[in-house]
């Protein structure tokens, strides 16, 4: 019986009104009516709209390409020699010999100081 009530009402909410929806007949779209010219603002000359000429088409052409085109370039500047590099060594760390388990452990405790609080940065992700 207390599983009737939210039951009819879900009917009465959304089945009625869905069903009723359906029975009515949309109204067709009609367009609005277009007039052919624009009015024009007062002390405005009448601007006339002229239609370009047909293009004609081009039948024999003929055309040479340019000397730049069949030439190679020259280069702008001569290229200098070849510069040998000598092999390089890898850069030193910085915090070589100056890193011991005492400073990690700083940096940890450090780190959950500096972040935001523990309820900000839940451990669960939630989903998108």
């Amino acid at each position: 019986m207390e599983n009737l009530i939210p039951l009819l009402l879900l009917l009465v909410l959304y089945l009625v009104p869905e069903l009723l929806k359906r029975r009515k007949n949309p109204k067709e779209y009609e367009y609005p009516d277009v007039p052919d010219k624009v009015p024009q603002p007062p002390g405005r000359q009448p601007v006339d709209i002229i239609s370009k000429p047909a293009s004609t088409t081009i039948t024999n052409v003929s055309m040479e390409a340019p000397k730049s085109w069949v030439t190679s370039p020259k280069p702008a500047m001569a290229m200098p020699a070849p510069v040998h590099v000598p092999h390089i060594t890898e850069a030193v760390s910085p915090w070589q010999g100056k890193l011991s388990p005492q400073m990690v452990e700083n940096g940890l405790i450090f780190s959950e100081i500096l972040q935001p609080p523990r309820a900000y940065r839940p451990i669960w992700r939630r989903p998108k």
